[in-house]
């Protein structure tokens, strides 16, 4: 067993609820099938993204206390997040509330006037692929594959806050270079590598996958934060993103965010319009990709939600 826990409070974010439906689902399914138990959050409110911090600090903290809050009436002490921006923004809350007693004396007497209970524990946020990799890991993976997706080639696309900024996310270099005690004092020993993530890799590769080379397009921002403000920007960074999954031989992206799963499906389909070349790769969540390999058939794992449709490519090698 893990560090982390088995039983973790869930907080899926809006997205998964609407648009990420697929994802809620499919991870659901693998946590089960691995013997995980995802507890629901019941009643929980929007993290507030990475919009809110730009507009209002008490309002942002406020919110994701809120939540963490929820989470200790249920009983944790350890939430898990699906979403980069939704795990940004609780382990955001949690840096500030853990390093600054005025933050959280101010926070727990907010929480009090809107008839909230004061948060006595601080939970800790864990991004839900640290949390299946450090729970479950390639050896569980292996030896519950059902149906390896051999012959696939991944590109693992990780985006730009999965392990950013470091003192929210804790991350820290796997392979030396740094004076951990000194750079790194607040260092999560279950953190992924803060500038080369490999967590989601490994555990794709334990299913049957191949991943291709994909650095250092893998932590390259999809522009989901500008998709409604700077569409252009935003258009670019998926074209770049694409055009080198696509000519390093990927079959599919693998993504393990909502936010930037929409901007590379969304901006594909515009660049496919538009005849840009080597960018027809479709993107799909990698716990759908770990779900057809324990097993799980298309239907169940949501494929037909993808609005790349990457079930024509799965189908070529008898996944779907």
């Amino acid at each position: 067993m893990g560090v982390i826990g088995k039983n973790v409070a869930y907080y899926p974010g809006c997205s998964l609820e609407g648009a990420a439906r697929a994802y809620d689902v499919s991870l659901r399914l693998v946590a089960k099938d691995l013997g995980l138990e995802l507890d629901y959050l019941k009643d929980y409110n929007c993290c507030g993204a990475m919009e809110s911090k730009n507009v209002t600090f008490w309002g942002t903290i406020l919110m994701n206390a809120r939540n963490m809050s929820l989470a200790r009436k249920q009983g944790h002490e350890v939430i898990v997040a699906p979403c980069n921006g939704c795990s940004f923004s609780l382990q955001r809350a949690w840096y500030f509330l853990t390093t600054d007693n005025s933050v959280l004396t101010k926070t727990n007497d907010l929480l009090k006037q809107g008839g909230v209970d004061p948060l006595d524990v601080i939970p800790e946020t864990y991004h839900a692929l640290e949390w299946l990799y450090e729970e479950a890991g390639p050896e569980k993976i292996k030896e519950k594959t059902k149906k390896p997706l051999k012959g696939l080639k991944v590109a693992n696309y990780y985006g730009c806050l999965y392990t950013r900024p470091h003192f929210y996310a804790r991350t820290y270099s796997h392979s030396g270079g740094q004076d951990l005690d000194k750079d790194r004092p607040m260092r999560r020993a279950t953190a992924d590598d803060d500038e080369h993530p490999f967590f989601q890799n490994k555990l794709l590769e334990a299913a049957g996958a191949t991943s291709v080379d994909f650095e250092p397009m893998h932590t390259q921002c999809c522009g989901g934060p500008h998709s409604l403000s700077d569409e252009s920007v935003s258009e670019k960074f998926v074209m770049m993103i694409l055009q080198n999954a696509k000519r390093n031989g990927a079959d599919v992206i693998a993504t393990e965010c909502p936010l930037c799963h929409a901007s590379l499906e969304m901006y594909r389909h515009r660049l496919m319009l538009k005849g840009v070349p080597d960018v027809d790769v479709p993107a799909v969540y990698f716990t759908q990709l770990l779900g057809l390999a324990l097993g799980r058939s298309a239907s169940e794992v949501k494929l037909k939600d993808n609005l790349s449709d990457p079930l024509p490519v799965l189908k070529r090698y008898g996944l779907a």
